[in-house]
């Protein structure tokens, strides 16, 4: 009897961008899917027209979602942060990061997961109508696992976040920006360029999102998205917004900012980084990392460790007359160099899987055995 596979051999249109999936505003049928929704009552007319807008263009602004109050308080709490620095908040500035100090209060410098610290983060970062909206694209509680607040522009060229903040679901990745002040012409306002959350994938060696801290194969993903940017026609906005707007970006949105052309200026804002709850960060170890509720809704990472860059290392050649390690010390210790750069769900894949093989001894030897006739 002659065998057929019983389906159609031309695969379907995939229904998503990317390799590694999304949320259901990324599917091919997103705007079919938002009106079968809207007509059950899912969603009122504005929350559907923000969903239709972001499902575009890959951002939504929610004007004044921020109360003026609370951001005012947390202005008071940040000013106070520079001569009563809580422990273990760090400052980032041109790429390197030190403790927060008042020697980087007038500088380009982004001081990060300050919410930590500040009582009333839960009202700061998920305001009512950011929360909603997050609900709505999520279908899961949000959660908050990074902040950076900053009193200058950050100057950044712009870029992609999937890229440095791969995620366990790295498609499920976005952020908002706060305006803690009104924004003014030539502070280094914040860009963004509408519709590049469209542009055709392009992976990092052909297999990740994460970048992994090769810079030159990131660079790589940032040339290839500017020359579909100007295929495309698409254009860099700047985001001239008023004290308590909040703009909130797709994963995959070119975003940055401004030159600071005005260096008397400041911009005052807080950018914070969401994933639903259920996904970790895959650039963090996050085996003891949980979340917490925050009271008015919403989750927050409540500690985070990096694993320690690979650019971070220096490489020290052995001298003739240095003694040799002995050799389960020196594996000890590759062990540990592979651990620093194998996330931790990986590892938890291959160990199950090898304590599945150690359950069925009859497959494991033909495993062994394939190995050695390959």
């Amino acid at each position: 009897m002659e065998l057929a596979i019983p389906f159609e051999s031309v695969p379907a249109e995939p229904m998503f961008r990317s390799r590694y999936g999304g949320l259901w505003t990324d599917r091919s049928d997103a705007h079919e899917l938002l009106a079968e929704r809207k007509k059950a009552g899912w969603y009122d007319d504005a929350e559907a027209e923000r969903l239709a807008y972001y499902i575009d263009h890959g951002y939504v602004i929610l004007p004044g979602a921020t109360d003026p109050e609370v951001v005012d308080d947390y202005l008071e709490f940040f000013e106070r942060s520079w001569d009563e620095v809580p422990e273990a908040v760090m400052v980032i500035s041109k790429g390197l990061t030190y403790p927060m100090t008042r020697e980087f209060y007038d500088k380009v410098a982004k001081v990060s997961s300050l919410h930590l610290y500040y009582p009333r983060a839960g009202e700061l970062i998920f305001p009512p109508e950011v929360l909603t909206f997050l609900q709505d694209i999520y279908e899961r509680p949000p959660v908050a696992f990074q902040t950076m607040t900053m009193r200058k522009g950050s100057e950044e060229s712009l870029h992609i976040d999937t890229g440095p903040l791969p995620l366990t679901e790295p498609m499920t990745l976005c952020a908002s920006w706060v305006a803690l002040e009104d924004i003014q012409a030539n502070s280094g306002e914040f860009q963004y360029v509408p519709g590049t959350h469209l542009v055709p994938e392009r992976l990092h060696w052909g297999v990740a999102k994460g970048h992994d801290n090769d810079m030159a194969e990131y660079g790589q993903t940032l040339q290839y998205i500017r020359g579909q940017m100007d295929e495309r026609g698409l254009k860099v906005k700047n985001f001239m917004a008023k004290k308590g707007d909040v703009l909130i970006w797709h994963g995959e949105l070119m975003h940055g900012g401004a030159p600071i052309a005005d260096p008397s200026l400041t911009r005052m804002s807080l950018v914070a980084h969401f994933m639903p709850l259920g996904v970790m960060p895959a650039f963090y170890d996050f085996s003891n990392v949980s979340t917490y509720p925050y009271a008015n809704g919403g989750h927050c990472l409540d500690s985070i460790a990096p694993r320690k860059p690979r650019s971070s290392r220096t490489m020290t050649k052995p001298t003739p007359d240095a003694p040799r390690t002995p050799k389960s010390e020196a594996a000890g210790s590759t062990l540990r160099r592979v651990k620093d750069h194998v996330p931790l769900p990986v590892r938890s894949f291959v160990r199950q899987q090898a304590n599945w093989l150690s359950r069925n001894p009859l497959l494991a030897d033909r495993v062994r055995s394939n190995r050695s006739t390959g």
